[in-house]
């Protein structure tokens, strides 16, 4: 079943001595609204005269009522669930309407019908009802979003070819006011980063506020005409106490207006009565935007408005239209024209991930995470290799790098054994389409990948929705990470490690790491490289003992006869 809707009735203002009864008295509301054509009850729970609400725990807090109801010749079955609760010692009341065939739309009013009857019903015993969900405003509001949209996009159509006509393409330089500028420097950065590709136009209109497009519509702009005041004399002298909103006032009033927009321009083409109407339009904007619920005798209310408000602006575009413009004006509409337009396909692109609850990226977003697990790889073998003093590893800052390029470079100190890691990135950022990081080793035959496959919705006609048909994905760095650690073991191993107690100079350290690493048997490596780091150190074995010595650091080698410190102490003391 889907929620439809769900509120709840907190602090009971009356003592309910039977929670059932209480429900009951409900049930009955619906049934004298004529919203139930028939229970949800077996026959033997029909011939018994079983109560058509079931309790569904022992404690006595939780019922449903099950019925089918019927508009239009369309019967539906629907679920209502009561649910008893207390919050901080007040008592509440939990109501959810759930349906499995109903579908929300503007035609549809069984629903608001229904609710809205439980809502009469209650609301005398409780202090407040809390609005959690409800899908069938929700519909309403979906259905009047594309229109203002488009609403405010003719309002910001018809101010900037009235403009850019009248005034020429620098006119927000002249006549925006301050509050607006600093709203659109506020919004600016945020802007240009959503949307590059439109860096070097004139987004202005698309960072301010609806309600800002009628300020500047109808901005007057005065002329100051100095004269002689008397009060302004005698604050300036002392005389009188200062009082800086008075003397605004004062100035105020030696000022006329130079130019009244609206008067001057916008009324050429739109009616009297548009401001007005378009207040209205701005509190039914932000009404819905906001999120808040709306009934079908607000939507109709809201959507004759706006009708009359898209066809004000429309008419005032056909009379634009008709004035020839210069190829400066011409070029600057256009730009905005490409930023609605590029601000649509956002809009949409938005709708479709919310709504499946999926990402859809673009190949720069692709590209710029495919970057990060690169990143994310690099650190990861560094790490794991952290404690491997046999090799040497050279890696450079991915993000800076071509698309085709080397991004590790590993080399043993031991041998001449090398491995050198490149990466590349191919990308599809269509629908459901598999963009691929690899990294490979030619030399080796040796290659890994990582595959992030892009989400993927389809439009739902009964629902309204975007559906998912593929779940955005990304692959495991972590097996890329161990499948190249398993190549470098092999292909660089590990001396040491692999090393038996034969194979390494018992208790002589390295003259330069100072590791008891030093290797004794040449089928392995040359005598005396140091497995640790690979220094070569001169090492012998004693004549007298058999012991094995550095002779960088001590004992004596002469003649080829080698003798270690051990035995050259005893022949002293002998």
């Amino acid at each position: 079943m889907k929620m439809l809707v769900k509120f709840i009735a907190v602090k009971c203002k009356k003592l309910i001595v039977n929670n059932e009864d209480y429900i009951m008295e409900i049930y009955e509301t619906i049934k004298s609204a004529s919203l139930i054509k028939s229970l949800n009850l077996t026959p033997d729970e029909v011939m018994f005269g079983a109560s058509p609400i079931r309790q569904l725990d022992e404690e006595d807090n939780v019922f449903v009522l099950q019925f089918n109801g019927e508009e239009n010749g369309k019967s539906d079955i629907w679920s209502i669930f009561f649910q008893y609760g207390t919050f901080n010692e007040c008592k509440q009341l939990e109501i959810s309407i759930y349906s499995e065939t109903y579908l929300p739309n503007v035609q549809n009013e069984y629903l608001e019908r229904l609710k809205l009857n439980i809502k009469k019903s209650v609301k005398r015993d409780w202090d407040k009802i809390i609005w959690l969900v409800d899908k069938d405003s929700e519909c309403l509001s979906i259905e009047l979003y594309p229109q203002i949209y488009k609403i405010e996009n003719l309002m910001r159509e018809v101010l900037n070819e009235v403009m850019n006509k009248q005034y020429g393409t620098t006119w927000w330089d002249t006549f925006a006011p301050t509050n607006i500028r600093k709203k659109h420097s506020d919004r600016l950065k945020e802007f240009k980063a959503k949307i590059q590709s439109f860096n070097d136009v004139d987004e202005r209109l698309m960072c301010i506020d609806i309600s800002d497009l009628l300020e500047l519509m109808t901005l007057k702009r005065y002329c100051w005409k100095p004269a002689f005041d008397a009060k302004i004399s005698g604050m300036l002298n002392g005389v009188q106490a200062y009082n800086e909103g008075a003397i605004r006032d004062l100035l105020f009033k030696q000022c006329e207006i130079e130019i009244d927009l609206w008067e001057d321009q916008f009324s050429k083409y739109l009616p009297n009565d548009f401001i007005e109407r378009y207040r209205v339009f701005a509190k039914d904007r932000n009404h819905i935007m906001h999120n808040k619920l709306i009934d079908r005798s607000a939507y109709m209310t809201m959507k004759e408005v706006a009708e009359q408000v898209q066809d004000d602006l429309q008419n005032a575009l056909e009379k634009l239209h008709k004035i020839i413009l210069s190829e400066e004006e011409k070029l600057e509409i256009e730009k905005q024209r490409q930023i609605e337009k590029q601000m649509m396909e956002e809009l949409d692109h938005e709708c479709r991930e919310n709504d499946a609850d999926v990402s859809i990226r673009d190949s720069i977003e692709i590209k710029d995470l495919l970057l990060e697990c690169l990143s994310s790889f690099v650190t990861d073998v560094e790490e794991k290799l952290r404690f491997r003093n046999d090799i040497v590893i050279l890696s450079d800052d991915v993000f800076d790098k071509d698309i085709t390029d080397c991004v590790m470079f590993i080399k043993s100190n031991i041998d001449d054994s090398q491995i050198e890691l490149q990466f590349d990135i191919n990308i599809d950022d269509s629908e459901g389409g598999n963009s691929t990081l690899n990294i490979y080793d030619k030399d080796k035959e040796f290659s890994t990948e990582l595959v992030y496959i892009n989400g993927a919705v389809e439009y739902d006609d009964d629902s309204g929705l975007y559906m998912p048909i593929t779940q955005d994905e990304i692959g495991s760095v972590n097996k890329m990470v161990d499948d190249v650690i398993e190549m470098i073991d092999e292909e660089i191993p590990n001396y040491k490690e692999n090393a038996s107690s034969g194979d390494i100079a018992e208790f002589v350290g390295c003259s330069e790491c100072g590791d008891d690493a030093i290797c004794i048997n040449e089928d392995m490596l040359s005598i005396g490289t140091c497995m640790n780091c690979g220094h070569i150190n001169n090492v012998y074995q004693c004549e007298r003992c058999s012991a094995w010595f550095n002779h960088d650091e001590e004992g004596m080698y002469e003649d080829g006869i080698a003798i270690c410190q051990n035995c050259l102490d005893d022949l002293e003391e002998e």
